[in-house]
């Protein structure tokens, strides 16, 4: 009885505890989409109030009408292309690390020597990054800004843990039909790992549409920025247009809203396969 009253009472805190940090992430987030429809001389005034005397629609107009839209377009080809080429490596890593471990030496360590990349600071690649991609004349290219981050270790760790936990019999079955290795992976072993694949999406399509430093860094050209570095151009030596800046943050969390909230029921098959001991 008095663990069951105690186990209540744990489970009451928790659930308190839950709402209080949910409600500490959402308002920040629910204070900016209200900021958004404020007049600029409301931003600022004392008291601070949530909601505009007269909303409006100004800010989000301004920003369109400046070309915003070809700045979203950027981002969506960064985001979209760099996804997709993420996966195919990142599956195929994987596939090769968890099928091959016991018929090529050396494959968990070379496995390992991923995992130890994750432990080198991504800024510190920066300045080889910037490098490399001048040398191949990407420089002011959409493309310098793909190619150089396509591989994620945390993509590879999450599909060979995936494939690890599907039985080597299925390959094996596969190879004594005469079936070739590539077909084996894309027709076999691909689809069984669906959850990793939706969760590697959501990931990259976030790390992608907010990349700021490597775009801001590779990209010159106007025409070719990212919404991210768009925003950024609102920051000028005379001052600064929180309004729009308001306005166009907003608009670029509706893409990433949108995928995780049709995509997210996934995401915990994805991760929980990751977390199996290879």
């Amino acid at each position: 009885m008095l663990n069951t009253k105690r186990d209540r009472i744990v489970n009451s805190s928790m659930t308190v505890l839950s709402i209080i940090v949910a409600l500490a992430i959402i308002f920040p987030i629910v204070w900016l989409i209200c900021s958004s429809f404020k007049q600029p001389n409301e931003l600022f005034r004392y008291p601070l109030h949530m909601f505009s005397a007269n909303p409006t629609l100004d800010h989000y107009r301004s920003v369109m009408a400046g070309g915003f839209m070809g700045y979203i377009g950027n981002s969506f080809f960064l985001a979209i292309v760099g996804t997709l080429i993420t996966l195919v490596i990142s599956s195929m890593c994987g596939y090769a690390l968890a099928v091959y471990r016991n018929e090529i030496k050396y494959t968990n360590k070379v496995f390992a020597v991923f995992l130890l990349g994750t432990l080198i600071p991504g800024e510190t690649l920066t300045v080889p990054q910037v490098s490399v991609i001048s040398a191949l004349g990407l420089y002011n290219n959409i493309w310098g800004v793909i190619l150089p981050v396509v591989t994620t270790t945390t993509g590879i760790f999450l599909f060979r843990q995936m494939y690890m936990q599907l039985p080597l019999s299925f390959v094996e079955a596969a190879r004594i039909d005469g079936c070739p290795e590539f077909k084996t992976f894309t027709h076999i072993m691909a689809p069984l790992a669906s959850s990793t694949f939706v969760t590697l999406t959501i990931f990259s399509f976030m790390w992608r549409w907010n990349d700021y430093i490597l775009p801001l860094l590779v990209l010159s050209d106007q025409k070719n920025y990212t919404i991210q570095i768009a925003i950024k151009n609102f920051i000028g030596m005379n001052g600064t247009d929180w309004s729009s800046i308001l306005s166009a943050s907003v608009i670029s969390m509706i893409p990433v809203t949108i995928i995780f909230v049709i995509l997210q029921r996934y995401i915990i098959g994805g991760i929980s396969a990751g977390g199996v001991k290879g």
